[in-house]
């Protein structure tokens, strides 16, 4: 039976970018796999009624499958879409749609904890830890849990990366990064790839509003740091995390499309945020499509 690898694009704005370049022929590389038709899930709503969900697209080669969702798509619109409690109710129904997968890779936009920007980079890495700052006071719009909130989950030595980061970093690089867009606001001159199997992954969970970013994401990495202080974290969002613990699967990748610095979502991000998240998406889809020959 070919492997079954699930790649999850969080909001919709993210998923459109991903999709499209993966159907352009000359932002993918020659060897790219054929579609197929997509699979469904049957996704319950909290009114009782349910709806099927197709996966966006879906791709095939002797040896493995891969299968690319919106989550967005299957969440009950009833619910806040930043939800991590409605996310995680509906990640594991395409889960058990299917056989455990190989492989989950968990996309969608950043931002970067750093005062240089990377904005427009796409940062991909293996390990992720999650932080819920409403774990005093819980946020009403969202209150998921798990036991492994505050831990490393750390995949910086499974074997799929061997596969991945060298031929991406070595191989592949120049064919990449000359696909890159520009970000528009503050963006990185040039956007270059951004990789290593022992970056971290950064989910600040149950973050239902955008103006909270200034202070929940500063607590998770202090948090973060103080339960792994030699952990190098690229990546500060809300879904990654999510997507590691809700989906359980054999190996675990995370790319990330950098929209702004930490802390200046305002200023980097919302002012135009289509253009922006589209870039960031766009760019790492670029890097995401070349390295799908790799795992598949």
């Amino acid at each position: 039976m070919p492997d079954r690898i699930l790649i999850f694009a969080n909001k919709s704005w993210e998923a459109d970018p991903l999709v499209g370049v993966f159907r352009n022929a000359q932002a993918r590389p020659a060897n790219f796999p054929p579609e197929q038709a997509p699979p469904q899930v049957s996704i319950p709503l909290n009114d009782g009624s349910a709806r099927n969900v197709s996966a966006r697209l879906s791709l095939a080669s002797a040896s493995a499958t891969v299968d690319v969702w919106c989550i967005k798509d299957m969440m009950d619109p009833a619910r806040s879409s930043s939800s991590s409690e409605e996310k995680a109710r509906v990640l594991p129904l395409v889960a058990a749609s299917g056989p455990r997968p190989k492989l989950v890779i968990a996309f969608g936009t950043a931002a970067y904890p750093d005062s240089h920007s990377y904005n427009g980079c796409p940062t991909i890495g293996a390990n992720c830890f999650v932080y819920n700052p409403y774990a005093a006071t819980p946020n009403p719009a969202s209150q998921w849990t798990h036991p492994d909130i505050g831990k490393l989950l750390d995949s910086s030595t499974q074997p799929v990366n061997a596969e991945v980061f060298t031929p991406l970093d070595q191989q592949f690089r120049s064919q990449i990064e000359q696909r890159f867009l520009p970000a528009p606001l503050n963006g990185a001159a040039p956007p270059t790839l951004n990789l290593s199997a022992g970056y971290a992954a950064l989910s600040d969970v149950n973050v239902t509003d955008f103006n909270n970013y200034y202070w929940t994401d500063p607590e998770a990495l202090k948090a973060c740091a103080q339960a792994a202080p030699r952990q190098a974290v690229a990546s500060v969002e809300t879904t990654h995390g999510v997507i590691r613990l809700m989906v359980p699967s054999d190996q675990f990748l995370f790319v990330s499309g950098i929209a702004n610095r930490m802390g200046y979502f305002n200023m980097e991000a919302a002012p135009r945020s289509y253009a922006q998240s589209f870039v960031a998406s766009h760019n790492a889809a670029v890097a995401l499509a070349w390295m799908t020959p790799l795992i598949m």
